[in-house]
């Protein structure tokens, strides 16, 4: 009964933490279409008005004054063609205003197109008829004193839709910082949260020690890292500002898998197929924050995709390659992950995680392997997530795995691998 209540209490905890992260994502995501969509009608709308001006104050005097010169023919004249040009212009400006004054602009510039209009049949049927060419001067500067009431009225519009550009503007570096201080009230409420599951996990378990080790390793792994929280917010934030929305869709959904996979129904074995989906969605995210100085592939045997594997292992050993050997080194970093076969006879499988990083000096590399073999995490000085999974092969594996493997060179790199035998009686266990 204890370990049910654990576990509904963990897996509650995991709800709240994935709705807290998505509720912020969806959040930035919408915001930032609606503001964006705001501001890119007025700018379409700025952008028309300046190409129907151009139409109105050269194009069409232009155009009636070589038919009345004789260069061209009433029949050839592209006089209606211009004017359908502006009235669709026009029609498509009202569509996309929402401002009230903007919109009055537009109509009274609609009736000052139709004067326009009217004004050309009138010339057009006056020399149909054989007027005089005084005549029909008089009739275009007519025309083109209409013209110039219409660029006025237009020129007004621009006015009116720069300024509304500008408060639009305004108000998206408005909603960013509104979104920064939502990003840190949810980043605290998540950290409050996992701090108190930590406690009810810590304070709940009377069982006996190998169960208790289990329930132990399962919190440390499937709790959020508060600075990957952070940095991925902070991520999505800035894309955001930076207007770069398909990058925003993909970092979000990639986080949002990475939390599934993570969760995988309180189940502690999944699939190699689904621990490599969920190293992918990590280096997705780190590959947009580090995009300078990481490359990475992975590579495995596809017959191996369907085994069973104690999940969450190699994310801890990517993470460790990230920023403990890539960021520490010149130049842009390399990293691999490879899963294949460990023998001929196919009963054993080798994971390895590989980087050519900054790498461990002699002496350190000594530390490092002394402090893997300790009982008690508390003696530890450093290598936290390699010491979890350490710990985690050789309980869930038992004699069947020598743990982690660790062999490195300062200045050129690292490789952490381990060795698990293929159909391990894995159980359905919970813990």
């Amino acid at each position: 009964m204890k370990n049910t209540s654990l576990k509904k209490a963990i897996n509650k905890t995991y709800i709240v933490l994935l709705s807290i992260t998505l509720i912020s994502s969806v959040f930035a995501i919408v915001l930032s279409q609606v503001q964006m969509q705001s501001y890119n009608k007025i700018i379409s709308n700025v952008s028309s008005a300046n190409r129907i001006n151009s139409i109105a104050k050269n194009d069409i005097p232009e155009e009636l004054w070589n038919i009345i010169c004789g260069k061209k023919e009433i029949s050839d004249g592209r006089q209606y063609e211009l004017m359908n040009k502006i009235t669709f212009g026009l029609e498509e400006m009202i569509k996309n205003t929402k401002s009230v004054e903007s919109r009055d602009k537009l109509e009274l510039a609609t009736r000052a197109s139709a004067t326009l209009l009217r004004n050309i049949h009138n010339l057009m049927a006056q020399m149909g008829f054989g007027s005089s060419v005084s005549e029909n001067e008089a009739a275009l500067d007519e025309i083109r004193t209409i013209a110039g009431l219409f660029l006025d009225i237009m020129q007004d519009f621009i006015v009116v839709e720069s300024e509304s550009a500008y408060e639009t503007n305004r108000t998206i570096k408005n909603a960013s910082v509104v979104f920064a201080v939502f990003q840190f009230l949810f980043t605290v409420i998540a950290l409050l949260i996992s701090a108190k599951s930590f406690l009810t996990v810590s304070g709940a378990i009377l069982e006996e020690q190998k169960n208790f080790q289990k329930a132990e390793m399962k919190a440390l792994q499937a709790q959020i890292t508060p600075h990957f929280l952070y940095n991925t917010f902070d991520t999505i934030v800035w894309l955001a500002e930076e207007e770069k929305t398909d990058e925003v869709v993909r970092i979000t959904k990639a986080f949002s898998d990475f939390l599934r996979i993570s969760l995988s129904r309180g189940h502690e074995w999944i699939t190699i197929g689904q621990e490599l989906d969920h190293i992918k969605n990590y280096l997705t995210i780190q590959k947009i924050r580090y995009a300078d100085i990481l490359n990475y592939k992975i590579e495995a045997d596809e017959s191996l995709l369907n085994q069973k594997m104690i999940k969450l292992v190699l994310q801890p050993l990517v993470e460790n390659a990230i920023y403990h050997g890539i960021k520490n080194k010149r130049g842009r970093g390399e990293l691999s992950v490879s899963v294949k076969y460990a023998d001929e006879g196919r009963k054993k499988i080798r994971f390895s995680v590989k980087d050519n990083g900054a790498g461990f000096t002699p002496e350190r590399l000594a530390e490092v392997r002394l402090e893997l073999a300790l009982t008690i995490s508390e003696k530890l000085n450093s290598v936290y997530g390699l010491y979890n999974v350490n710990k985690k092969l050789k309980l869930y594996y038992g004699e069947e795995t020598e743990g982690l493997v660790i062999e490195s060179e300062a200045g050129r790199g690292s490789e952490i691998s381990f060795v698990v035998p293929c159909d391990f009686e894995a159980g359905d266990e919970n813990v």
